[in-house]
């Protein structure tokens, strides 16, 4: 079942698109166009003083993909298989219904990794940008933050009745996480109110994680406990409303 999901997906351009290519095209764009940010950002903070805007788009091109894979592809493929009716017929199968979500999990998980390591050798060749800081500390980010993100997905594939309706959904979520992400403002450059608000949220907490454990090499234990409530929070809901049918 997890290689037939694996097929389906790369027969699917947009799925594609969204998670393989859009991170590397963002960070491409932002890099060779957008003037400046290729100069260091200068000031007095000593973490960040010597770090370029491309530097800092590591991490949010990261963070594109994680919200393509959970929130767009991710229950617009759930919620398409529950109006065909795929997920009744498993339902009465010895396989069981449950079994295509574990697939779905598994080819995000790799779709995830494989944009990773897409994004972070393209941006090492490209714009020689400094490796992780901390390697461990952001492989355990990245874990915080795909569960967290993945149970928004699954709250969103438990309340959509048709594909295009989950695909329409996790869009404006995919827009409002790419704001609170801080796609138009790198998080350390971000007005100190709106970074604020912006931990708070899966994706922002994730993100300016992401950036300190990357350039900084050390992450307060808030935004692991932001990430663990809407994991907790997001997965409970989806368990209570989901839908086989």
């Amino acid at each position: 079942m997890t290689r037939t999901e694996a097929a389906l997906y790369l027969r699917n351009p947009l799925s594609v698109f969204m998670a393989l290519v859009l991170p590397s095209a963002i960070l491409l764009l932002q890099g060779f166009v957008i003037p400046g940010t290729r100069a260091p950002l200068g000031g007095t903070d000593p973490v960040y003083a010597a770090l370029r805007p491309i530097d800092l788009l590591v991490p949010l091109s990261i963070a594109v993909a994680l919200a393509s894979v959970a929130v767009t592809n991710y229950p617009s493929a759930i919620s398409g298989y529950r109006e065909s009716g795929v997920l009744r017929r498993l339902g009465v199968t010895p396989v069981g219904a449950h079994r295509i979500l574990f697939a779905q999990w598994i080819v995000s998980a790799v779709s995830l990794a494989v944009a990773v390591t897409v994004t972070v050798l393209l941006a090492r060749v490209a714009f020689s940008s400094r490796m992780p800081g901390s390697g461990t500390l952001v492989v355990l980010v990245l874990l915080f933050g795909a569960a967290a993100m993945m149970a928004v997905g699954s709250l969103i594939a438990a309340l959509a009745g048709t594909a295009q309706n989950a695909y329409a959904i996790g869009f404006l979520v995919f827009m409002v996480c790419m704001f609170s992400a801080g796609l138009w403002t790198p998080g350390p450059l971000m007005p100190e109110g709106v970074r604020q608000v912006a931990a708070f949220t899966p994706l922002g907490a994730m993100t300016q994680a992401l950036t300190a454990a990357w350039y900084g090499g050390a992450v307060t234990v808030a935004p692991f406990a932001v990430m663990l409530g809407w994991t907790v929070s997001c997965a409970v809901v989806a368990a209570r409303v989901f839908r086989w049918k």
